[in-house]
C-alpha cells in the first residue's frame, strides 16, 4: 500500500461545500507531508449496499459521511472502516461545544407570524431532503410521535432530494417548510447572504451526533494517529483557524462510539411513524 498519498471521498456534498472537504486536505497535505486525493460523491450519504463499497475494496483511506450511513456500515460483517477518533464541533447556538448538530425547521420570513412553533406547521406542505436523513426527515418522525401524530399532520410532502433543494422549494414557494441539517443551512446562509432576511428558523431539533470522520481500517495505526492529531490541533494554526471559523466550526474534538447511540435512539423513539412522500 502506497502511504505517500492520502485518499479521501467525502458523501456529505453538495449540502455541504465541497469546498470545506478541499480545505481540509490542503491543510493534511501540509501537516503530513503527504499527497491528498478526494473523490466527491453526491449521490448518496455513504457506500450504498448495491454498490461496491470503497474502504471494503481499500480504495480511500479516509471518509466523510452521514451518521446513518456509519452506523450501517458497523452492522456489516465485512465493515472496514472505524471513527478515526476526532469529528468538528459546529457553531449553533444550542451545541453547548459537543460535536452535535440540530435539525433547523425552516420557514420564509414572509410566513414567521403565522408559523411561529412546530404545531402551526400543521397542514403545511413539506420537503423532506431523504427518508433516511436524520436531521431532514428522522428527527421529525421522533418529534411527531412525542406530539401523539404522525406523518398525516403535514399537507403534501415531497423528496426534494438535498437540504440545498429543500431551501431552494421553500424560497420558491413550492413547499411552506422543511427540516435542515443546521450546518447546511449555515453555509448555505454564508454563501447566500440576501437569503438571511428571507428564511426564519422557527425550533431546533436536536441535538444529534455530529457526522463522523471515517477511517479504513487497514490504515496503519501511526498514520490515523497523526491525521487526528493534526485535525484536533488545527485550531491552532493560523491559517487553520480562520479557515475553520469560514465554515462555522471551531475546531475538532475527540469523539467516541459512544456518541453515536444517540442516533439509534432517534431512529427507535420514531419508528412506527412513516412519511408517504412525493418525488420532486
Amino acid at each position: 500500500m502506497d502511504h505517500t498519498k492520502l485518499r479521501a471521498i467525502t458523501y456529505l456534498s453538495p449540502s455541504y461545500p465541497v469546498e470545506y472537504f478541499e480545505g481540509i486536505l490542503w491543510y493534511l497535505e501540509s501537516k503530513l507531508g503527504l499527497e491528498a486525493q478526494l473523490i466527491y460523491e453526491s449521490r448518496w450519504s455513504g457506500p450504498p449496499v448495491n454498490r461496491t463499497n470503497p474502504f471494503t475494496t481499500n480504495d480511500v483511506d479516509i471518509g466523510f459521511i452521514s451518521t446513518h450511513s456509519f452506523i450501517k456500515m458497523g452492522k456489516s460483517e465485512d465493515n472496514k472502516v472505524e471513527l478515526l477518533g476526532c469529528s468538528a464541533l459546529y457553531h449553533h447556538d444550542f451545541a453547548e461545544k459537543q460535536p452535535v448538530y440540530f435539525a433547523d425547521v425552516v420557514v420564509t420570513a414572509a410566513n414567521s407570524q403565522r408559523l411561529k412553533d412546530f404545531e402551526d406547521l400543521r397542514g403545511c406542505s413539506w420537503a423532506l431532503n431523504d427518508p433516511q436523513s436524520l436531521s431532514g426527515n428522522i428527527k421529525v418522525l421522533s418529534k411527531l410521535k412525542s406530539m401523539g401524530e404522525n406523518a398525516s399532520f403535514f399537507g403534501h410532502i415531497v423528496e426534494s432530494g438535498s437540504h440545498v433543494k429543500s431551501l431552494a422549494m421553500i424560497l420558491n414557494s413550492t413547499v411552506d417548510a422543511a427540516s435542515i441539517d443546521s450546518n447546511v443551512l449555515a453555509a448555505y446562509l454564508a454563501e447566500h447572504p440576501s437569503a438571511k432576511e428571507k428564511l426564519h428558523v422557527v425550533t431546533s431539533l436536536g441535538p444529534m451526533p455530529i457526522y463522523p470522520v471515517v477511517v479504513n481500517k487497514q490504515l496503519p495505526e501511526d498514520l490515523k494517529g497523526r491525521i487526528c492529531s493534526a485535525l484536533l490541533n488545527m485550531h491552532m494554526d493560523t491559517d487553520g483557524a480562520a479557515f475553520l471559523t469560514r465554515h462555522s466550526v471551531e475546531k475538532f474534538v475527540p469523539v467516541d462510539p459512544s456518541l453515536y447511540t444517540e442516533k439509534e435512539r432517534i431512529r427507535h423513539d420514531a419508528k412506527g411513524v412513516v412519511i408517504n412522500q412525493a418525488y420532486y
